[in-house]
C-alpha cells in the first residue's frame, strides 16, 4: 500500500470472494514493474528496501527517523541534509494545510 501511495498507483477496489472490497496490491505493483524501464526498475527496488522507513507511527507522528534506520544511512551515502529537507518538507506541508484552510502562514 506504501509504495502505490510513494509511486501514485491507483488504488482500484474490487468485489472480494467475501462480499467486501479488497484492493491487489500486488497485482497493481507487478503491472507497473512490468512497464518500467531499468533505471526506473532499479529506482524502485531500491525505494522497495527503503519503503518500510516511511511509517510514521501513529503513537507520535513527529517523531524524527532513527539515525540508524536505513533510510537515514542511505540518505548519508549520498550527502543529503537529512535536517534541512525535514524542514522544507514541514514547510511545505504547513503551506499546502494553511491553503485548504484558506489561512496565511506564520514567519519567525
Amino acid at each position: 500500500r506504501r509504495l502505490c501511495r510513494v509511486y501514485g498507483w491507483q488504488e482500484k477496489k474490487s468485489k472480494a470472494s467475501w462480499g467486501g472490497t479488497t484492493v491487489d496490491y500486488e497485482a497493481i505493483a507487478g503491472k507497473a514493474v512490468r512497464e518500467m524501464n531499468a533505471p526506473d526498475l532499479q529506482r524502485f527496488v531500491v525505494a522497495c528496501s527503503l519503503v518500510s522507513d516511511l511509517y510514521c507511527p501513529g503513537y507520535n507522528p513527529r517523531e524524527s527517523l532513527g539515525k540508524d534506520s536505513n533510510l537515514a544511512r542511505a540518505a548519508a551515502r549520498y550527502k543529503i541534509d537529512i535536517a534541512r529537507a525535514a524542514s522544507e518538507v514541514r514547510a511545505e506541508l504547513t503551506k499546502s494545510a494553511l491553503k485548504k484552510k484558506g489561512g496565511t502562514a506564520k514567519t519567525k
